[in-house]
């Protein structure tokens, strides 16, 4: 319902509605006659400024160098001097460009084109894991990809003090690199005269095994019970001594996964100064953890690492690991995962340390958050100031502390307003969803048709409202600055050979124009429905309107029902300057053809005559050019109200 403004004269009552503000954001949970007057039916390419005043959105043009192949990902590198680089894969191969320059390929190691790739820099390293490749790592020279090893051979037993007996000893030796573990070697066993719990001082059994390229040391493991093997000890050479001192570790048993060569992982964290990673596909409910310290990046429990899975067998699947916060503001590893419905579960994981004999190791422990939702998706997770947000196929959700309550998260849809609109997303795809949050604002691009993102929508932060939509994709956000400390914002496109950087300094998209679209609600012209307004104007005002802007206006006759009732095209006016443009008399100034600059009204007012007996009215505003732009500062409607009966088509 619009407000009336005016005087009353005699039957008629004087109506100027003006309508200027718009932080509602777009609302396609109610029918365009419930939108509040601050709220649009539709804002297609828009995007919000100023106070919440609609706006022609960024433009988007390509940046660096052409790749010859589909980008599989990019991310920013800081080396030690703290100049960056920008790091991107394509055709399987990294490159290396500063500035928009041309790409260097990095050596040393190589991608299966067409996986997405993720990245984390820690400890002077970028980690660079697809979850189908093993895990590699730049340094700011080469790369570097863990190389799985092979499980120690030929593991034997020599006894010293003791001898053959009716008693059995089993055994199995893993070797362990600077990243992980291989898994046991084939299970070794020798009889003895006394159980190991009554040997002697001069008791013992040497385990010997095969020595493995690469490996800087070795893990035993023990049992007198055939394939109950657990840790006893390590040793860095191809031998080991057990005098029955050392105390077994029933806690740490051989690995059931070769880690040598890293898990392959997609996402990864740092929490705890730990790298936390999930999403394996070959073991979908485990989510590791590195050691601390030097040992970050190595997942052996021999280095502080290790694994948990989450509920395993269950329907809780660990897509995405994030740094968070418990309710007490403790930090955690967080973990999302999805459901084949999509509700998904948010777990928190912590590690606590134990010591059995004169060994250390990692206990990790896993907890739910109560009534939460999680994600399908893992680019589609973004950190804000103070929440967690994602999407899954139910809607845009966040994590975050409960008001008024100590020590609990919650999970709540943010996405009601564009409930419908999210519900019709392609199901399927929702996990392809990527986001990013900038300036106070979430870029999320979606599939709303075939199997790439296609789309963009924008969750606002500091109105609370929803943009929907921008007509292009992305598969991964990005931000990167270059030498002079410019920051340029950019994306990997879902087919293309370069980057693309989005700017509010870009016109178009890729050199063409793009159209625009806003459409308000419609609205009644009285508080009460049922009357009617004798419209004669309407006025519109326009922030530095350029190119050709059209403004059409709708309405509900008294005797004809909704329809078009005046369309017009807004053609601003321009001023140019500049130095060398032309001649003034014979003298040049300058010796260019000079560069005009444009200049636009910053408050361009305009009306279109209606003349038109109304009950509500509703505004369409569209641009369809390169060099079309303009903020929307307001509408006024102005006429009279009428006290006529209604017409006689609506009587019972």
């Amino acid at each position: 319902m619009i407000k009336l403004r005016g005087d009353t004269k005699s039957n008629k009552t004087k109506v100027q509605i003006p309508i200027n503000k718009y932080n509602g954001g777009v609302n396609k949970q109610l029918s365009e006659s419930r939108i509040r007057l601050n709220e649009a039916k539709e804002a297609i390419n828009l995007m919000q400024v100023e106070d919440g005043l609609w706006k022609t959105r960024w433009g988007t043009d390509y940046y660096g160098a052409d790749h010859g192949e589909t980008l599989d990902g990019a991310c920013e590198y800081m080396k030690d001097d703290a100049t960056t680089e920008l790091i991107t894969i394509a055709d399987g191969k990294a490159w290396s460009s500063s500035n928009g320059g041309s790409v260097t390929e990095v050596t040393g190691a190589t991608f299966t084109a067409g996986t997405q790739c993720y990245f984390m820099q820690i400890g002077g390293y970028l980690y660079i894991a697809n979850g189908t490749d093993p895990l590699a790592r730049y340094d700011g020279s080469v790369l570097t990809k863990y190389t799985a090893m092979s499980a120690p051979t030929s593991v034997t037993a020599t006894r010293t003090g003791l001898s053959s007996g009716s008693y059995n000893m089993y055994c199995e030796a893993t070797a362990v690199n600077a990243i992980g573990e291989t898994v046991g070697s084939t299970e070794a066993s020798v009889t003895l005269n006394r159980v190991r719990d009554v040997w002697t001082a001069s008791d013992s059994i040497e385990w010997t095994c095969s020595a493995v390229v690469g490996a800087t040391a070795y893990q035993w493991y023990i049992s007198e019970v055939s394939g109950q093997e657990a840790l006893v000890g390590s040793s860095e050479g191809t031998s080991f001594v057990d005098d029955g001192s050392k105390t077994i570790n029933p806690y740490i048993v051989p690995p059931l996964g070769n880690t040598t060569a890293g898990p392959k992982f997609k996402s990864m964290a740092m929490s705890g100064n730990r790298i936390w990673a999930t999403n394996d596909d070959d073991s979908m409910y485990k989510v590791y953890f590195s050691g601390t310290g030097t040992n970050i990046g190595n997942f052996s429990d021999f280095y502080g690492g290790g694994w948990i899975n989450l509920e395993k067998g269950g329907r809780e699947i660990p897509v995405a690991v994030k740094h968070y916060q418990s309710g007490g503001g403790e930090g955690r590893a967080t973990v999302l995962c999805k459901t084949p419905e999509g509700q998904g579960a948010v777990w928190q994981i912590q590690i606590s340390s134990a010591t059995v004999g004169d060994v250390s190791f990692s206990i990790p422990s896993a907890v739910k958050v109560v009534g939460s939702s999680g994600t399908d998706s893992i680019l589609g997770v973004v950190a804000t100031n103070k929440d967690i947000m994602f999407p899954n196929k139910r809607g845009w959700f966040s994590l975050g502390f409960e008001k008024d309550f100590y020590n609990i998260l919650r999970t709540n849809e943010i996405s009601s307003r564009i409930r419908p609109y999210w519900r019709n997303l392609i199901g399927s795809q929702v996990p392809n969803t990527s986001a990013y949050f900038k300036d106070a604002k979430i870029f999320i691009s979606i599939t709303t048709t075939g199997t790439n993102n296609n789309r963009m929508i924008i969750y606002d932060l500091e109105r609370m409202n929803w943009t929907v939509d921008w007509t292009i994709g992305a598969k991964q956000f990005l931000e990167y600055t270059e030498t002079d400390g410019t920051t340029k914002f950019l994306y990997t496109p879902v087919s293309g050979n370069k980057l693309i950087e989005l700017s509010e300094d870009i016109a178009g998209d890729l050199g063409t124009g793009f159209s625009t679209s806003y459409i308000s609600g419609r609205w009644s012209l009285s508080k009460l429905f049922k009357d009617f307004v004798k419209v004669d104007k309407v006025y519109i005002k326009l922030g530095s309107p350029r190119g050709a802007i059209t403004l059409e206006v709708s309405g509900a006759e008294r005797n004809s029902g909704f329809s078009s009732l005046a369309s017009k095209t807004i053609s601003p006016q321009y001023s140019l300057t500049g130095m060398g443009y032309d001649l003034m008399g014979s003298i040049q100034m300058g010796d260019t053809a000079g560069v005009p600059t444009f200049f636009s009204d910053a408050a361009d007012q305009r009306n279109i005559k209606i003349r038109k007996k109304l009950r509500d009215i509703q505004f369409r505003i569209t641009t369809d050019s390169i060099d079309s732009e303009y903020t929307l500062l307001g509408l006024i409607v102005e006429g009279n109200k009428l006290r006529i009966n209604p017409p006689s088509s609506e009587k019972l």
